[in-house]
């Protein structure tokens, strides 16, 4: 009798310390961060419009999608990051132009490659905080076949909020650095008016089902 209460009361302890054990493990998100959440709310609206893109349309799609994106994103800080040196020779007008014009490709390109859904989810992985208040948020986007493919968000504070400022593809790509070689690219041979242009008509290319990309 005393055998089988000691071994009940050892059987007892263990559970006891598996339940704490258990109570100190949670998922990766389970804690809210603004970057996060923010990083989040993006998520679930790419996934809304990939659900829904065969009744949406095109023009659907980059309707869902404008909103969300022009919240999430600091077009300026990119525009000026884009442009380079060559940003304190626009105009206040032609800076504003490009702000608008940048943010309506971001979303057009999304609106044009976010086309279907096959089972994909969208995964943040964790946080990192990086120089001058900015901090990485690592995510990625995985499916029932295929490696997932890592698409992080890099993050800094617009007065008060976070916003996004670049993109990193597989964990090392900075889209910014390529929009900044193609736009001082094209401003060189074209001009200004000739990089707007070009930005419009790939606009206006997407809009028509032709495949997004770099101007």
């Amino acid at each position: 009798m005393k055998t089988h209460s000691r071994r009940f009361m050892a059987f007892i302890r263990v559970g006891l310390a598996l339940t704490l054990v258990l109570a100190f493990i949670v998922p990766a998100r389970a804690v809210a961060t603004p970057a996060g959440d923010l990083v989040g709310k993006l998520n679930g609206a790419f996934l809304q419009v990939m659900k829904n893109a065969a009744s949406l349309g095109y023009d659907g799609r980059y309707k869902e999608l404008e909103p969300v994106v022009a919240d999430s994103f600091d077009f300026t800080l990119m525009s000026r990051v884009a442009m380079g040196s060559r940003w304190q020779n626009l105009t206040d007008a032609q800076k504003q132009t490009l702000v608008d014009t940048f943010r309506r490709y971001s979303t057009a390109t999304y609106a044009s490659r976010l086309d279907g859904f096959s089972n994909q989810r969208f995964e943040i992985l964790g946080e990192e905080a990086k120089a001058q208040d900015t901090v990485l948020v690592k995510n990625q986007i995985a499916g029932d076949s295929g490696d997932p493919i890592r698409i992080d968000y890099l993050l800094r504070p617009d007065q008060g909020q976070l916003k996004i400022i670049d993109i990193y593809l597989n964990g090392s790509i900075s889209q910014l650095s390529v929009y900044r070689s193609e736009f001082i690219d094209v401003m060189g041979a074209k001009g200004f008016d000739g990089l707007i242009a070009t930005l419009d008509q790939r606009i206006t290319e997407m809009s028509k089902g032709q495949p997004a990309a770099q101007p």
